[in-house]
């Protein structure tokens, strides 16, 4: 695997509010995003002239950490609600509505600005804050029972000047990096999604590629992936030296959360 920075794992907890049918928080490392997830499934459809006869209607709704959401947001949506519709056995449930709420709780605040503002403008991108929302959203399917082909996660991968890739870059790392990548695989290693922005060549685009595998699917469902086609190459964790296995993927973070939903829901039986 090529040689990256990984800024620590994500987390997750599952069904934090009480009023939804599934819910989750996932914080992405160094609390860059904090994001609360709400899933409704299934629902009524407002409007029958909407109703899908074939399928389930999938609705997701950004709500930024501060103001009203704009341009940006809406951009997110709808690649969340693409990337649900790979994943959502939405022709079980036709006529009905799955509706996800994803409101931004916290932000990593950016100390070159004046006061340590707040990122969130609509000139900044919009892909530092996707793979935080799907992952929001996934896992908020999972709580909820959604049925659902396969789970899926996704990864931002930075490229700085130096060539370097860091997984989970913070916003200090973001503003020094020359592209952007992020992509999102299923847990059996198809890709569902792929966005990019910035300067790259398409050699730094695979290694990218190979990075965000990683870090979703872990080492050993890489090599799967690739027929056992491994690639020697150095990790580092936080800056520091550490071993491929040592990296907890993006799928290690459901299992965990779900783990802990089940010992939580079980705990009355020791009662």
């Amino acid at each position: 695997m090529a040689a990256a920075i990984y800024n620590g794992p994500p987390q997750a907890v599952l069904h934090t509010l009480s009023n939804a049918d599934g819910s989750a928080t996932y914080t992405e490392p160094g609390s860059t995003y904090k994001i609360i997830a709400g899933v409704n499934y299934p629902v009524e459809v407002p409007l029958r002239s909407n109703e899908i006869p074939e399928t389930t209607l999938i609705d997701v709704n950004l709500r930024p950490h501060n103001g009203a959401g704009m341009v940006k947001e809406r951009h997110v949506e709808q690649l969340v609600k693409r990337t649900l519709q790979c994943l959502v056995l939405g022709e079980e449930t036709p006529r009905t509505m799955l509706q996800a709420t994803l409101q931004v709780v916290g932000v990593q605040s950016d100390e070159s600005l004046p006061g340590g503002m707040k990122g969130g403008g609509q000139g900044e991108t919009y892909l530092d804050i996707l793979p935080s929302a799907i992952n929001a959203a996934v896992l908020g399917c999972v709580d909820a029972g959604v049925q659902m082909r396969t789970v899926a996660g996704a990864a931002l991968v930075a490229i700085d000047h130096q060539g370097q890739l860091i997984v989970h870059p913070n916003v200090t790392q973001r503003k020094s990096s020359t592209s952007l990548h992020v992509f999102a695989f299923t847990s059996d290693g198809k890709t569902v999604l792929m966005e990019s922005e910035g300067n790259f060549k398409p050699k730094d685009w695979t290694l990218a590629e190979e990075v965000a595998r990683s870090a979703v699917l872990g080492t050993s469902d890489v090599n799967k992936s690739k027929n056992n086609n491994k690639q020697n190459g150095d990790v580092a964790m936080n800056g520091s030296a550490a071993s491929e296995s040592s990296v907890i993927c993006m799928l290690d973070v459901i299992r965990k959360a779900l783990e802990e939903r089940v010992i939580k829901d079980e705990r009355w039986r020791q009662d």
